[in-house]
């Protein structure tokens, strides 16, 4: 008797196994199916409280341009057709929907179809309600190893957005044969000449997305959006055929503002890779500063520095920009821009007519996010050659800008996820 109820347990106990074996396998084979697209991002092209613009890549011909979203908890979904275009030299289609009507300061779900993993993303509050955080950098991907450790510093910060100051995934804008990754992941150093081709069917840009996917979506599938401006390294010949079919925002002509209700704008720049810094860009520049002098939170974002802290002063790609915009970043009160280009973190004092002022312009950045660091100019010993050098380190680097009211504090953080600057500082406590 105790014979048949031992092997009575075993068989259940077997059988159970089996079923919950057969559950497990099933589950995890529908997890394997879930579609998923190639490469996946967010940016905005209009208000970002009520908007939102979704691109994703795919080399499935039947796949539709339609997205299914709703906010966490509702029954049904809806859906939102939108285009689709060729990526320059290579057989994915580029798909865009851009969702509105939505509510501000809210999560949303999103998915391609029935057969889809489900992501997530957040519209920004109308009115300033909350602090913001926002992950500025530029020069993003020597290596495709670089960008993701500095992105896994800027996921830890859980940030709104992301703005990346131009030279993004360093194709300049030519086909894949002709580009090359441009430093050894190993020794840190950079491999620009020779620079071989990629292999068939690769392209920088598949890196760099491929990193955007890996780190800067969260645990809970939150996608960050981000903005992004022109830089030498998307250009060939003054052509930017990429950054242009790539991105929704800041489209062309390859400049653009975006405001954020009444409390923010991003001035996104183009210094001087498609558009000249003088012109008529630097009229537009002028007319946005002009309707934008009761804004409390403006900031211009661009590529080459108006102060470069690893260039000369007298650089030729310098000089225009600061002869154009610099006058009217003064005359129009802006507090902070954010430069990139010079592979470094620099941070100049405040600055007006040339002078260090009390009132003047800081300007931050220099880019390095993938990037292998360049020296900074510096005396023998060791001070900034430069007169408007405040702080400055050779570290890859983003920039964590959270605004807060009126305020805005800066922390400046390393790949590694040192502080390496704050500005302004916090006072400390007695």
């Amino acid at each position: 008797m105790q014979y048949f109820h031992y092997t009575s347990y075993l068989l259940l106990t077997t059988m159970l196994f089996l079923v919950d074996s057969a559950t497990t396998q099933a589950v995890e084979t529908s997890q394997d199916d879930l579609y998923d697209p190639l490469a996946l991002y967010l940016t905005w092209q209009q208000d970002p409280s009520t908007t939102m613009t979704i691109d994703w890549h795919t080399v499935d011909e039947q796949r539709s341009t339609v997205i299914q979203y709703r906010v966490p908890g509702e029954i049904n979904w809806q859906n939102r057709s939108g285009s689709e275009h060729e990526f320059p030299y290579s057989k994915r289609t580029i798909h865009r929907v851009e969702l509105n009507g939505l509510k501000a300061d809210t999560e949303y779900e999103f998915r391609f179809g029935e057969d889809s993993k489900i992501y997530r993303f957040r519209t920004m509050p109308e009115k300033l309600t909350r602090p913001l955080r926002i992950a500025l950098g530029g020069d993003t991907m020597h290596h495709q190893d670089f960008f993701e450790e500095t992105n896994r510093q800027v996921l830890k910060y859980d940030p709104d957005f992301v703005v990346i100051g131009g030279d993004i995934a360093y194709a300049d804008g030519l086909p894949p044969e002709k580009q090359g990754l441009r430093a050894d992941p190993e020794t840190r150093q950079r491999t620009d000449s020779p620079r071989p081709g990629l292999e068939d069917g690769d392209n920088l840009w598949y890196h760099w997305f491929n990193a955007y996917k890996n780190t800067l979506i969260t645990d809970e599938n939150r996608v960050i959006p981000m903005l992004v401006t022109l830089g030498n390294h998307e250009t060939s010949g003054g052509e930017a055929p990429y950054f242009f079919a790539l991105f929704a925002m800041p489209g062309l002509p390859g400049y653009n503002v975006l405001d954020f209700g009444d409390y923010m704008s991003f001035i996104l720049l183009d210094s001087g890779h498609v558009n000249s810094p003088g012109g008529e860009q630097r009229q537009w520049l002028e007319n946005v500063l002009a309707e934008r002098r009761n804004v409390p939170h403006v900031f211009p974002i661009y590529h080459v520095p108006i102060y470069p802290s690893v260039r000369e002063l007298d650089d030729r790609r310098v000089v225009p920009v600061r002869e154009n915009w610099k006058s009217l970043f003064e005359e129009y009160g802006i507090r902070v821009a954010f430069e990139n280009h010079d592979h470094a973190y620099k941070r100049t004092y405040p600055i007006r007519n040339d002078e260090i002022a009390s009132n003047g312009v800081v300007y931050i950045g220099d880019g390095s996010w993938g990037t292998v660091p360049r020296e900074i100019r510096r005396n023998d010993d060791g001070s900034f050659e430069e007169w408007y050098m405040s702080e400055g380190a050779e570290v890859m680097h983003f920039i964590l800008l959270t605004i807060d009211g009126t305020h805005q504090h800066m922390l400046m953080i390393d790949s590694e996820g040192n502080i390496i600057d704050e500005y302004p500082q916090t006072p400390e406590r007695r």
